[in-house]
């Protein structure tokens, strides 16, 4: 993953600017690297932190909730959790890459935007996880996780 480390670094500065970035979330194999996809990432209004979140985004322990989350935004977070090393379990790894390789998943903004943190709340509404601090991001990778079993089923 270290070699990817700078082209995360890429994506996620790119998409948090509304340009277009490159998907390169999931590693790919050295002769699959120049098949990486550019993905124009939209501009969205400024994500929801954790000091100006609405009332009733944040429950109980502070953190947003991953009901909203499509499955492009989920393996996008799968990959900014593993990354961030917020979870040592390689299921994460494993769901996120499960996830990006379904259809159109790594050429949806919202698997961008899962990978720099950013969580769908629903329709254009994002959470920046970044503002949370560290038990709570971690809190919200596994929240994340344990929805990708039913996303995996669904079509």
């Amino acid at each position: 993953m270290s070699a990817f480390r700078p082209v995360f670094k890429a994506v996620a500065t790119l998409a948090l600017s509304g340009c277009a970035a490159v998907v390169a979330l999931a590693p790919l194999a050295p002769q699959q690297a120049h098949a990486a996809k550019i993905l124009k990432v939209p501009a969205v209004p400024p994500s929801m932190t954790a000091t100006t979140a609405a009332p009733g985004v944040l429950d109980y322990d502070g953190i947003p909730t991953v009901e909203h989350a499509s499955p492009a935004n989920v393996a996008g977070l799968m990959a900014y959790c593993y990354s961030h090393k917020l979870v040592t379990d390689t299921t994460v790894r494993s769901l996120g890459r499960k996830l990006a390789a379904r259809e159109g998943v790594a050429t949806n903004p919202a698997y961008a935007w899962g990978g720099t943190g950013q969580l769908e709340l629903g329709g254009k509404t994002m959470f920046d996880v970044t503002t949370l601090n560290r038990d709570q991001r971690a809190a919200v990778c596994s929240r994340s996780a344990l929805r990708g079993p039913d996303l995996l089923k669904s079509r």
